[in-house]
């Protein structure tokens, strides 16, 4: 067979490491191409045939040697008959989409069409897509963000301030959960949960009175800025932690900062376990094609890797719910 592989929406750690090991896998008995640029590249004709030795030396390190882009295949329908036409006249027999909800949306639509037989590789640092556990990047960013803010604590200590993380995650609050819970920040706030800034403001008030210093840790998805979206209709995000601190600063007469390490946490080499999981979607995406599996997303459930129809997971973040928003509420419940 044919196959095409593409990266698409944000970059994040583990995504070459995917590449890497499907092709590798695959090249043994089909014709692999890379996709650059994401959909953009399928309608661009931005197509390569490659080999695992090309991709080899960036295997392991942060973001996509194959680009990427948050281009939408189906924004109308002269693009989608551009999609068909350069997939027929590329002579793709599959296509492995590795990316969120919008680009495996894509996928799913060009399945639903019949334009192209598609497998789905879950990947987005905010880790929101429906029907898995984790999603690559996800481990990596997390793990970056505590670093950034183990850092930021050592100097609210010596200078006894209170600070603010903020941390990416669009509308889904894992990446700021798990920090706040990796640091046992005095306050943390998520998108799913909604608080009010004076019980934040009293909470980081009784921590500072008992330690003389405390730490917030924010989402960028408790507010919504308007302006540009991009072509799936998301609104840019950003900002809201320097608007807390300047809130926690005035409320308190204490002096306050705000970290916001931004694309940072994405760009960050893999860690281990993002590396192990890519490897492993790499592996189930190869055997699902092989077996004839087509229009379905790999997945990681309950420590297992399992299959879900793409159709059931486009449309619907999966946000912090259940044990983890009980979690939550264990050791911040009372800021609402």
């Amino acid at each position: 067979m044919r196959i095409g592989v593409l990266t698409g929406g944000g970059d994040a750690p583990g995504l070459n490491i995917a590449v890497y090991s499907f092709i590798k896998l695959a090249e043994r008995n089909h014709e692999v191409y890379v996709i650059y640029h994401g959909w953009r590249g399928l309608l661009e004709r931005e197509v390569r045939r490659i080999t695992s030795l090309d991709l080899v030396d960036f295997a392991f390190s942060g973001g996509t040697y194959i680009k990427t882009s948050r281009t939408n295949p189906f924004k109308d329908e002269e693009r989608a008959r551009l999609l068909e036409r350069n997939v027929k006249e590329l002579g793709l027999d599959v296509v492995v989409a590795i990316g969120g909800d919008d680009t495996l949306g894509a996928a799913g639509e060009a399945q639903r069409r019949g334009i192209l037989n598609a497998v789905g590789i879950p990947k987005t640092i905010d880790n929101d897509v429906f029907g898995t556990d984790f999603t690559i990047g996800f481990d990596s960013a997390v793990n970056a963000a505590v670093n950034v803010t183990e850092s930021f604590k050592t100097t609210l200590i010596s200078h006894e301030r209170i600070g603010v993380v903020e941390v990416m995650g669009r509308e889904a609050g894992w990446v700021a959960l798990h920090t706040g819970l990796a640091t046992m920040a005095d306050a943390t706030l998520i998108p799913e949960k909604q608080v009010s800034w004076d019980s934040v403001v009293r909470r980081v008030k009784e921590a500072y009175e008992k330690k003389h210093w405390a730490l917030v840790v924010v989402s960028e998805g408790i507010k919504e800025y308007e302006g540009p979206r991009d072509e799936f209709g998301h609104a840019r995000l950003g900002g809201v932690g320097n608007e807390l601190a300047d809130y926690i600063e005035k409320a308190t007469g204490i002096e306050t900062r705000a970290v916001i390490p931004g694309h940072i946490i994405r760009g960050v080499s893999p860690s281990a376990f993002d590396r192990t999981l890519a490897i492993r979607y790499a592996t189930a995406a190869y055997e699902a094609i092989e077996n004839d599996r087509f229009g379905i997303m790999v997945a990681y459930s309950n420590g297992e890797l399992t299959h879900v129809p793409i159709v059931e997971v486009v449309g619907k973040n999966k946000l912090v719910s259940g044990y983890w928003l009980r979690l939550y509420e264990t050791y911040w419940g009372d800021l609402n």
